[in-house]
């Protein structure tokens, strides 16, 4: 499919919502118009970084402003569906989608409410200022992959280092080493296969634990 398979099935649907609509305008690909509203519409068969830049540029001239796209263009993007369709509303932009000349608006053009956004993901917000305030080390390198020390893995290495030690232990006497309140329950979790209950109220360490803690030391 090319740009120019994209205008006149957008320009039916805009002229059935009573719009005049005219292609090649300056430097926009479709302008049109209702009584004083305007819309500016960007064509292009893929999703780009260019396509973008273009459209933020039309706002300064048009209303609203859409891309407008084939739908299989969002084949590409699949995996990033709605952290494209949030860009877009963060920055004003709508969606046009077109497949087998029928159009469908995926989201209108309208002013993003931050705040509004924020209030919906204040757990999130609590929980990464949480782990960036119970963490004592700074030992993930940022952009990494792989594992990554959080504040449950800190707590477990701690619990996992004195049984390193000792062999053998309660998770009373443990609790009481590290000052580590939740022991108990990481002990009897046991996320990362490191801990073995070898009597009632005893545990020692896996070769798994052993051989991790040789990354810690």
């Amino acid at each position: 499919m090319k740009e120019t398979d994209l205008y006149e099935p957008i320009k039916q649907f805009l002229e059935s919502l009573g719009y005049t609509v005219k292609g090649e305008i300056g430097a926009i690909d479709i302008f049109a118009m209702k009584n004083e509203q305007s819309i500016a519409i960007e064509l292009k068969t893929q999703i780009t970084l260019k396509l973008i830049y273009q459209a933020v540029e039309r706002q300064k001239i048009a209303d609203d402003v859409y891309i407008a796209i084939p739908k299989t263009a969002l084949k590409s993007h699949r995996a990033n569906y709605r952290s494209f369709i949030l860009l877009l509303r963060r920055l004003g932009l709508g969606l046009m989608l077109v497949q087998n000349d029928l159009v469908s608006i995926i989201s209108d053009p309208a002013e993003y409410d931050l705040e509004l956004s924020k209030k919906r993901n204040k757990k999130k917000h609590i929980q990464v200022t949480n782990e960036f305030k119970n963490r004592n080390n700074d030992l993930n390198i940022g952009g990494s992959k792989g594992k990554r020390l959080t504040v449950y893995r800190e707590k477990t290495i701690l619990l996992a280092k004195v049984l390193n030690e000792v062999e053998v232990m309660s998770p009373k006497q443990i609790k009481e080493k590290t000052l580590v309140l939740e022991t108990a329950s990481i002990l009897q979790k046991n996320y990362y296969g490191w801990f073995c209950r070898v009597n009632r109220g005893q545990y020692t360490l896996t070769d798994k634990g052993k051989e991790e803690m040789r990354n810690y030391e």
